[in-house]
């Protein structure tokens, strides 16, 4: 786990503990990981959890089976696409690649990770949000202090 400021996780010391955890009413917290995770909540902050396998676990659940014929797979998805289900699929699998897109734009170098400030900083190897926020305020007091 490090921040995008290059912190390393090993350097926080017993003092990070008596720091309080408590963060500001608009503080989003966006979580990135690859499989469903259960996240702790934090009063006054908003987390968004995005789980980059749910793209496969969607088109599992909605996509039919296709014959090996190309003109004749094209014609279902076709079908597929315009019916009820088929127009289910396509928002659901968009807001599936959400976090693929935020990822990249935040340029995550690898999950789990736990970003703050828009992709400014970003915590990696760890889901406790708690944890997260500790090492996050300890890096923005270590930027303050000259």
């Amino acid at each position: 786990m490090k921040f995008m400021h290059k912190v390393n996780h090993l350097f926080y010391l017993p003092l990070l503990l008596s720091i309080s955890i408590s963060v500001h009413a608009q503080t989003l917290i966006e979580v990135f990981t690859d499989t469903p995770t259960q996240l702790g909540n934090l009063p006054g902050t908003e987390v968004i959890h995005y789980d980059l396998s749910a793209p496969e676990k969607i088109k599992e659940k909605y996509l039919p089976a296709l014959p090996g014929d190309v003109n004749r797979a094209t014609q279902i998805m076709k079908d597929y696409l315009a019916s009820p289900q088929g127009k289910e699929f396509q928002v659901a699998i968009r807001e599936a690649y959400r976090g693929h897109e935020k990822m990249v734009r935040y340029q995550l170098e690898k999950i789990p990770a736990i970003v703050f400030d828009e992709g400014k900083y970003a915590v990696y190897g760890i889901t406790d949000i708690s944890k997260a926020v500790m090492l996050y305020k300890a890096h923005l007091s270590q930027e303050v202090t000259p």
